[in-house]
């Protein structure tokens, strides 16, 4: 044989046991874990896909899962009433009855958008200066609507006891700066509004049987108090009442 045909044979012989062992064959007999093997359950992956994959159909006869009494009671009255909804609980009925509770003016308008705090304010300034001089002159007649029980007490206690002394109060408002709101507190269906008042004042007392100084009055001075007036929120008449009062 011609040197470079055997040459040439040797080298084909070499490179065809090379890919014999770097791809191998395929064959059925070959053990299992051969890529013979792995070549098969691949092919069976693809022709047999997992359940979850296939499209469930329903069979004619389900199989009936066990359940209780309870829920099957339960579940017979909700194919009864299509509009049944869960029962509340108790305590959930409770909170939804409870009374709106809550502090400052964000809140008092979210529960009534139709609060009007200026127009408030400005009628709480009229009842400052009508009430101080009511209290002034001693007689709470006129002002009575606007005052509640405990402050109307011991306002005609103060009253008492000055005509007692034999003493008379001289009130002047020289000015009243704009009130301003200082806090809301709303417990169930009433409102509690807080203002705070800075006025300037001449304040003199002196005795009933003689006649008012005007060259001796006492100087102007600064007063600050706190009011609180109690009424009904979303209402069309709050009935607005003064229910307490300090100093600032």
């Amino acid at each position: 044989m011609d040197p470079l045909n055997l040459i040439l044979l040797i080298i084909v012989v070499l490179v065809g046991l090379s890919l014999r062992s770097v791809l191998g064959t395929r064959n059925d007999d070959e053990q299992p874990g051969s890529r013979a093997d792995a070549y098969r359950l691949n092919r069976d992956a693809y022709e047999n896909p997992p359940e979850e994959s296939k499209p469930r159909t329903l069979s004619a006869e389900p199989k009936a899962e066990k359940v209780s009494d309870d829920t099957a009671d339960q579940m017979a009255d909700q194919m009864a009433d299509p509009t049944h909804e869960e029962p509340i609980e108790p305590a959930t009925q409770e909170a939804a009855l409870e009374p709106q509770m809550g502090r400052g003016l964000a809140f008092l308008r979210e529960i009534d958008p139709t609060f009007d705090e200026a127009g408030f304010l400005e009628g709480a300034a009229r009842a400052y200066e009508m009430i101080l001089t009511a209290f002034a002159a001693g007689d709470l007649s006129e002002v009575a609507g606007f005052l509640g029980d405990d402050v109307r007490g011991g306002f005609e206690d103060a009253i008492g006891a000055r005509e007692a002394a034999g003493q008379k109060l001289e009130t002047r408002i020289l000015r009243l700066d704009r009130p301003a709101l200082d806090d809301v507190v709303v417990e169930g269906a009433s409102v509690r509004l807080d203002v705070r008042f800075r006025a300037e004042i001449i304040s003199a007392s002196y005795a009933a049987d003689s006649a008012l100084d005007e060259d001796n009055l006492p100087a102007p001075t600064t007063t600050i108090d706190v009011w609180s007036f109690e009424g009904a929120h979303s209402s069309d008449n709050p009935n607005w009442k003064l229910v307490a009062t300090r100093t600032g």
